[in-house]
């Protein structure tokens, strides 16, 4: 550094103000909006629930297997991604045994009907633990120990049985019988095998089921109050926005209307949830009317008898020896709230081309007992994939001009919400 430096950095020095100088505090500062004031974008800081501390145990006779690291009062082990399953083998008895053996198993079984099927390891992985060796100098090492710890790590990755690779499934089964039904299954289990010496050897297993449970999280928080109408001026982008044309059998006498769906732009959820949606109608009025209301008769009066729907779609599709499948499962019904201003429902008033709109907001909610706690995921034969749909129908489709039609998104579901995580 050259002297002339110096000497202009040591008179800048002098110019700038002390701390002490500074007589007011800096401004206070809130991620909560004043009076006025509106948040434009939030994300919320996560939650970590961390690893469990408890112990799920397993006795058969005078063995018994402690797995750690589980919820208290699981009735099935659960782990996540390249999880370390630990545990310790008891036994109560111990003086004719000759070896123990673990082995972690995993199998994925597809069934289609008319009898094809295929099975897939997901992991196999065998440990022996202890085995009598009567060789050994030390005597002591001639006798099981009492107690026997042990670990074993699910893989991150499956290959199948032409070699390609694939993260790993998590627990499922799934069974739907009929002409075009199928199963889909991924298990899990750790198996305890206990050798002990005689005449005849005697072998005994301990078969544990294991529920892989791998977490993924939301990359963001829901808004809970949406308003599309106001969120489309201000933030634009919060919103995914799918068209589609209901078609007419007669367009010059009957034009078609157009559908749109709006739901989140983020279109990855957790399973707990509440998925917010936006439905417009756009068309002409007298296109409208026949769509939502059904005709009068002579012993009734006209109606509002719409036939939307919004739901959650779960398609499984199985792939065995170059066969396919697939079922399609209703995860939730949404809930439709009309918004303002409804259409006009005179009957007296003359029918017109000038375009207009009709508008219904809601809400939908994974159902527990439809999803069993499985988030969606693909490997090489078995997908499971999540769609938002939103079904539209006239109230007579046999009267009517305006056909059918449904609109599908596809989504991802995950397993923990943005502001919840657990370390795996």
């Amino acid at each position: 550094m050259l002297a002339s430096d110096v000497t202009v950095l040591r008179t800048l020095a002098k110019q700038l103000p002390t701390y002490d100088s500074i007589s007011s505090l800096p401004p206070l500062y809130s991620s909560d909006p004043a009076s006025g004031e509106q948040s434009i974008q939030l994300t919320p800081r996560t939650r970590s629930l961390g690893r469990p501390t408890g112990t799920y145990v397993h006795k058969a006779g005078d063995a018994t297997v402690v797995l750690l690291d589980q919820e208290d009062g699981v009735s099935t082990p659960v782990y996540g991604r390249q999880a370390a399953l630990s545990g310790i083998i008891s036994l109560a008895s111990c003086e004719t045994v000759s070896e123990i053996k673990i082995k972690l198993d995993g199998h994925m079984d597809l069934v289609l009907s008319g009898g094809v099927s295929q099975s897939t390891t997901l992991v196999n992985d065998a440990h022996s633990l202890w085995k009598y060796n009567p060789e050994a100098v030390d005597a002591g090492s001639t006798r099981c120990p009492s107690e026997i710890p042990f670990t074993c790590v699910f893989p991150s990755k499956f290959k199948d049985n032409v070699g390609r690779e694939s993260p790993l499934p998590p627990s499922m089964h799934v069974m739907y019988p009929g002409a075009s039904g199928l199963v889909a299954s991924c298990l899990y289990t750790l198996t305890i095998k206990i050798v002990k010496m005689g005449f005849w050897k005697q072998a005994k297993k301990l078969t544990i089921p294991l529920n892989y449970h791998p977490r993924t999280r939301a990359p963001s928080f829901p808004n809970p109050n949406p308003d599309l109408f106001s969120d489309v001026k201000i933030s634009p982008d919060e919103w995914h926005q799918t068209m589609s044309v209901i078609k007419s059998r007669k367009p010059a006498v009957t034009p078609p209307v157009q559908c749109h769906l709006f739901i989140p732009s983020v279109r990855v959820f957790a399973l707990s949830d509440v998925i917010h949606f936006h439905v417009q109608l756009t068309g002409p009025l007298s296109s409208l009317r026949q769509l939502v209301y059904s005709k009068p008769s002579k012993r009734s009066t006209e109606k509002f008898a719409p036939k939307i729907r919004v739901y959650l779609l779960r398609q499984i599709t199985v792939d065995v020896c170059g066969q396919k499948g697939w079922k399609n499962l209703t995860l939730a019904e949404g809930t439709l709230r009309p918004r303002p201003p409804p259409i006009a429902a005179s009957s007296s008033s003359p029918a017109h081309s000038a375009e207009d709109s009709l508008d219904w907001e809601g809400e939908i909610q994974c159902d527990d007992n439809e999803t069993r706690g499985c988030p969606g995921f693909i490997t090489t034969d078995l997908t499971v994939k999540d769609f938002i749909v939103l079904s539209i129908s006239p109230p007579d489709v046999t009267k009517s001009d305006l056909s059918s039609t449904q609109v599908p998104i596809p989504i991802k579901l995950v397993t923990e919400s943005a502001e919840t995580w657990r370390d795996d």
